[in-house]
C-alpha cells in the first residue's frame, strides 16, 4: 500500500496544494475572529461608567453599625440639588449578609448628610442597589411639590426615627 506523501489521490480526490491550513490563511481566519469578538468587549467598556458610591457612617456602638450609602450627588444640570442615600443597619459579628435595610432611598440635604456623618472608621458593606434605583425612580416620578415634602433636612437619624435607639 503506497504511503499518504506517494499518492497524489487520497479517497478519489485529487490532492490540492493550497489547503485551509496553510499558515496565511489561519492567521487571516484567527485575525477575523478576534475581530468580531474584541469589539462588543471594547464597545461595552466604553459605555460603562463606575459608579460614584461613597458611605457615610452614621452611628457605631459595640453591637450596631448604621451607614448611609451615597448613591447620588447633587446635579444642578438635572435640577436636583439633593444626595440620594440608602440607611443600612447592621449588627457587629454577624454575617455580612444579614442587615437591615432602614431606608431604601432617602433625600438628604447636603448640610443634614454633614450633620449625619460620624468621624470613626468601622467595616461597611456595599449591597446591590436595586432597591435603592426603583425607590429613587418612584421618587423621580412624583411631582415637585411631593418630592420636596421629603427631603431630609436634620440628620438621617431623626429622619428616619432611629436617632434614640443605639447607645454611644
Amino acid at each position: 500500500m503506497p504511503e499518504d506523501g506517494d499518492d497524489p489521490q487520497i479517497f478519489g480526490r485529487k490532492r490540492q496544494s493550497h489547503s485551509w491550513r496553510s499558515p496565511m490563511r489561519i492567521g487571516t481566519i484567527l485575525l477575523a475572529v478576534a475581530t468580531i469578538l474584541a469589539a462588543p468587549v471594547l464597545v461595552h467598556a466604553e459605555a460603562v461608567k463606575p459608579p460614584v458610591v461613597s458611605t457615610v457612617i452614621l452611628s457605631a456602638s459595640p453591637r450596631i453599625v448604621r451607614w448611609a450609602t451615597v448613591y447620588k450627588l447633587p446635579d444642578p444640570a438635572d435640577h436636583d440639588p439633593y444626595y440620594h442615600v440608602e440607611v443600612i443597619e447592621k449588627e457587629r459579628h454577624t454575617p455580612p449578609w444579614q442587615f437591615k435595610r432602614l431606608a431604601a432611598h432617602m433625600v438628604v440635604t447636603a448640610d443634614a448628610l454633614d450633620r449625619s456623618r460620624q468621624r470613626q472608621k468601622v467595616r461597611t458593606y456595599f449591597y446591590k442597589d436595586i432597591e435603592f434605583r426603583g425607590s429613587y425612580r418612584a421618587w423621580r416620578a412624583q411631582p415637585l411639590r411631593q418630592r420636596e415634602a421629603g427631603v431630609c433636612r436634620t440628620t438621617i437619624l431623626e429622619c428616619i426615627g432611629a436617632a434614640g435607639t443605639i447607645a454611644p
